[in-house]
């Protein structure tokens, strides 16, 4: 039962951003106008040779995966690709993770195409893309059903996958800095992207010792670290959270690996508070004093205030009257930019439009049909942890998931039906720690939440609201966790 009940508040994929930053994969870095600027660099790769690299992926001093990338020449380009698995407990369920990236890259290591998969369970997410011009041109989901969109590039950039391969065969020198830009292809997104060489210095590793290069980058303002040897070949990488990567070889790195046992990930990316709430799910008002203020925290309704490191949450109060008839035919560019498709929330999709009607039928009244959806999608999806990208088309075909999934079929279902609606990320409470957590909001007249994972309209104040938006914001979020802490000072 317990286990159950976990599962109704599965946070945000919080696996999928450490799948990242494994990958090195950046955001939310700046330039620096002392660095190298590769996407104009007309410099070519020197004496690039084919390679294999197996690293090991340690959580805590426990084995839970390995790595391996691999470079080939191939015609004036270079094939990169890496597979990245990983074993590990999710609200109390084993999971096995499998990323994989193949891409091909020009001389300067510039991305010029790429498949990205992503496979959990019976579930796969895939994307691949290729440059165009001055545009990036990317297709989601299975052969024959792919969606397919445009992104504009500032200019070409690299992928995660080719990150330390870069350094291999150059000459690196204490000091230098890198910039280029990266394109994140879970979160289909292009940043920035910085990388220092800091240090030169002693790196041991099974008995061994190595003289090695110490480079550093950051990921959501959180450093990352990795070690390559004078041939700029990887031998360790460090991230957040507890993950390490070492060299290794093929069968040592496959070997051994264990589900990280008692350590959960829900559990360990969690805030847990001294005060516990009684009736969570009934609340109507929540004060917490936060241990610093978040970015990107919310603060843009009523629902939510601040003042100074205090945040108050009081639950919206009925009756919910939307001053318009469903479809929403006005001219506010804020709701109607809530009704368009995204790549991952297609609203115009012809399966999901035609549900839309099915559950709505004739009622023009938004709250009422509303309600209609999120009942359907309580009703409809099996409740489980998920380590996969929110696919809207894929959730309606499996129909399973944790709140991400909940939260982006509603976001779908809403907009076909003609109700502006978009996902909300935080954290909620239960059992002494708040999760982190998807929900939604949608649009009656003021932005209203909705939770299909708790079947909860308006949600119980212990909702704490971080961001608003998909993937390419919720990734924002990896850049708090573990560094957050709250204290519940009232609630009632």
């Amino acid at each position: 039962m317990r286990r159950s009940l976990v599962y109704k508040i599965s946070g945000i994929v919080i696996v999928v951003f450490w799948i990242l930053v494994l990958a090195a994969l950046v955001k939310k870095t700046h330039f620096s106008p002392k660095t190298a600027n590769l996407s104009l660099s007309t410099e070519k790769r020197p004496g690039l040779r084919n390679s294999e690299e197996w690293m090991e992926i340690f959580f805590k001093d426990r084995k839970v995966g390995y790595a391996v990338r691999r470079v080939t020449r191939i015609r004036g380009e270079c094939e990169i690709s890496e597979e990245i698995f990983l074993s590990v407990n999710l609200m109390g369920s084993a999971q096995k993770i499998l990323s994989y990236t193949r891409a091909m890259v020009d001389e300067r290591f510039l991305l010029n195409r790429f498949d990205f998969s992503l496979t959990s369970g019976p579930v796969t997410f895939k994307v691949s893309g290729k440059i165009e011009g001055d545009n990036l041109s990317l297709k989601v989901g299975e052969r024959g059903k792919e969606e397919i969109r445009l992104i504009k590039l500032p200019a070409k950039p690299m992928i995660g996958a080719g990150l330390t391969q870069f350094f291999e065969a150059r000459s690196l020198k204490v000091g230098e800095v890198f910039t280029f830009p990266f394109f994140d292809p879970a979160s289909l997104t292009t940043n920035p992207a910085t990388v220092r060489i800091v240090a030169k210095e002693k790196v041991r590793l099974n008995g061994t010792s190595y003289d090695a290069f110490r480079l550093e980058m950051s990921f959501l303002g959180r450093p990352l670290v990795f070690w390559l040897d004078e041939d700029g070949v990887p031998l360790k990488e460090k991230g957040f959270m507890g993950f390490t990567l070492v060299r290794s070889n093929p069968i040592k790195a496959q070997a051994g690996i264990e589900v990280a046992g008692k350590l959960d990930f829900y559990d360990l990316s969690a805030i847990k508070v001294s005060r516990k709430v009684k009736d969570p799910r009934n609340l109507s008002y929540l004060k917490v004093h936060l241990s610093h203020v978040p970015p990107s925290l919310s603060v843009d309704s009523p629902r939510q205030s601040l003042s100074g490191g205090i945040l108050s949450v009081t639950k919206e109060s009925p009756p919910f009257r939307a001053p318009y008839a469903i479809p929403y035919e006005g001219d506010d560019k804020e709701l109607l930019h809530y009704l368009e498709p995204e790549m991952l929330v297609q609203c115009e999709d012809k399966e999901i439009v035609k549900l839309a009607g099915e559950i709505v039928e004739d009622n023009t009244d938004p709250f009422v049909a509303a309600k209609e959806i999120m009942s359907w999608v309580f009703e409809n999806l099996e409740k489980v942890p998920l380590v996969s990208i929110p696919d809207a088309k894929a959730i309606l075909a499996h129909r399973r998931g944790d709140c991400n999934e909940h939260a982006t079929i509603l976001t779908a279902l809403l907009r076909a039906a003609g109700i502006p609606a978009r996902i909300a990320v935080g954290l909620v409470y239960r059992d002494g720690k708040f999760y982190y957590h998807a929900w939604n909001e949608a649009y009656m007249g003021e932005w209203i939440s909705w939770d299909a994972t708790l079947n909860q309209v308006p949600v119980d104040a212990t909702h704490i609201k971080l961001i608003t938006g998909g993937i390419e914001k919720q990734i924002q979020i990896a850049g708090i966790i573990g560094t957050l802490s709250l204290t519940v000072l009232d609630y009632r």
